[in-house]
């Protein structure tokens, strides 16, 4: 009896199926030593590409962080010109600007004595009485 007429067209594909394995040699499993190899390039490449993105992002974040502190424009602060390296000092005229040290304290009268303020050019302390 034949394989196809006992099981139909489901026979000749399982005849089929057993002539190609038989004639055919089972596939090479790879050495551990290849696969090592391969696993340690894929692991290689990838760090490569985190080191290089990881340096892009350092690269942008510093980027932004020396633009961030340039000065800028203020609409409510004016800028003041420079003047050329060839121009003369500026001349001041006009009335004296007062100076940045303050100067000493002129003499004021303090009350001296007792607690009335009746000491000869001082104010009384207290309104007198009617």
């Amino acid at each position: 009896m034949d394989d196809s007429d006992e099981y139909g067209d489901g026979g000749r594909v399982r005849g089929a199926f057993e002539a190609i394995l038989d004639g055919s040699r089972e596939p090479t499993l790879p050495s551990v030593t290849d696969a090592a190899v391969a696993g340690g390039r894929r692991i290689r490449r990838r760090r490569t590409a985190i080191s290089g993105a990881v340096g892009v992002l350092a690269a942008a974040v510093l980027t932004a962080a020396a633009v961030a502190a340039l000065p800028g424009e203020n609409p409510g602060r004016s800028s003041v010109p420079l003047a050329p390296v060839s121009s003369p000092p500026p001349t001041t005229e006009g009335p004296a600007s007062p100076s940045a040290v303050p100067s000493e304290p002129s003499a004021v009268p303090t009350p001296s004595g007792g607690t009335t303020g009746n000491a000869p050019g001082a104010a009384p302390l207290t309104s007198p009485q009617p």
